[in-house]
């Protein structure tokens, strides 16, 4: 027979396997919930960037060269972080919805 004592801790040692058992688990869980968000991440990031390319490819500088293109979106940026120029961007916001319209009607006819 076995005493208290030892019943006592054979019920710590099982309730501790079954802690580090429980612990495994949700490691694990947890692994899988990052490697499902960085997956949906980088799922997203390469959605905007086929997207992106879709608009440059709209605004008809597809053909232009890399530098160039580099160039002008620089000086985009810097514009676009200018407070001061926010009647330009206004403008810039109008004529790029009025086309996306367009394209879409466009899209939406064939």
């Amino acid at each position: 027979m076995t005493s208290q004592a030892e019943n006592a801790k054979i019920r710590r040692l099982a309730a501790l396997e079954s802690a580090r058992r429980a612990k495994e688990t949700l490691i694990s869980i947890r692994k899988k919930q990052n490697r499902k968000k960085k997956l949906a991440e980088s799922k997203n990031r390469n959605h905007k960037r086929f997207m992106l390319g879709s608009l440059i490819e709209m605004a008809g500088i597809l053909e232009i060269d890399e530098d160039t293109l580099l160039g002008g979106l620089m000086a985009l940026a810097k514009t676009l972080n200018d407070p001061a120029k926010s009647a330009t961007t206004a403008l810039w916001k109008q004529h790029g919805a009025a086309m996306l319209v367009q394209h879409v009607a466009t899209r939406l006819k064939k």
